[in-house]
């Protein structure tokens, strides 16, 4: 369950053949929380991205042909473990996880 500074923003529609969504991409790079772990969602065409955040009020938003969804408290996430290692979050994780 997320909660205790464990968030997650849960990207639907976020891929195409694997890569990132244009809108997808300027969300990911917008995360400014320390990046956890990524992975493909359940779907196969979503993406979790697993942040450190302190509890607060989820938030879900339409963007273009999918959707974002943030969550820091009371959720359950179903997880696969299908590790996504993009550069844009390895990036990400590297940067932030130093």
């Amino acid at each position: 369950m997320l909660g205790g500074g464990l968030g997650c923003y849960d990207l639907d529609h976020a891929l195409d053949g694997g890569e990132l969504k244009p809108w997808a991409r300027e969300v990911v790079e917008s995360i400014t929380e320390r990046v956890l772990f990524a992975e493909v969602s359940v779907s196969g065409e979503g993406l979790h991205v697993f942040v450190e955040a302190p509890e607060g009020p989820g938030r879900r938003r339409a963007v273009e042909d999918g959707g974002v969804e943030r969550y820091t408290r009371a959720r359950f996430i179903r997880v696969t473990g299908n590790r996504w290692e993009h550069p844009s979050i390895a990036h990400r994780m590297s940067r932030t996880n130093t």
